[in-house]
């Protein structure tokens, strides 16, 4: 090391008296001067660019919406094939409900012949409402219990 004597001054230009009277030692840099500080940056990366994460989260969509497409035609195949065997078998459940009916309605037809047998003029399965329009009778499954 080298060391640079500094000189001393008046003391009328000095604000204060050293301790002593020898001259300050100042030290100074070696010589060629000290090693060049090593100050740049080195930060780890901090994850996906901006650009990375929006294509990401695009092929995220995309892909969604292809799962949710893709899932809207199966459960639309499985609801036309139900339909379509809804379809096939609804005139035998119509044929089995007609089935029942008429059995409902011979069953009625004797019962109401049977209970007015003594009334003169009266038609059994006859409709007493002036309509020109056909309905099917009210004739349900309803146990003897619930009528009376």
């Amino acid at each position: 090391w080298h060391r640079r004597v500094v000189k001393r001054r008046p003391l009328k230009y000095l604000m204060s008296i050293p301790p002593n009277e020898l001259p300050p030692i100042q030290d100074m840099p070696p010589r060629g001067g000290y090693p060049q500080i090593k100050f740049e940056r080195h930060l780890p990366s901090r994850g996906p660019k901006g650009w990375q994460i929006w294509a990401g989260a695009t092929l995220a969509i995309a892909f969604g919406f292809n799962q949710v497409r893709r899932c809207n035609n199966e459960r639309n195949q499985e609801k036309l094939q139900e339909r379509a065997n809804r379809y096939a078998i609804a005139p035998i459940l119509q044929a089995e409900e007609d089935r029942k009916y008429m059995i409902r309605e011979y069953i009625a037809l004797k019962r109401e012949a049977e209970i007015m047998k003594d009334v003169p003029g009266w038609e059994v399965g006859k409709n007493h409402y002036n309509s020109k329009k056909w309905f099917p009778r009210a004739v349900d499954d309803f146990k003897q219990s619930l009528i009376g």
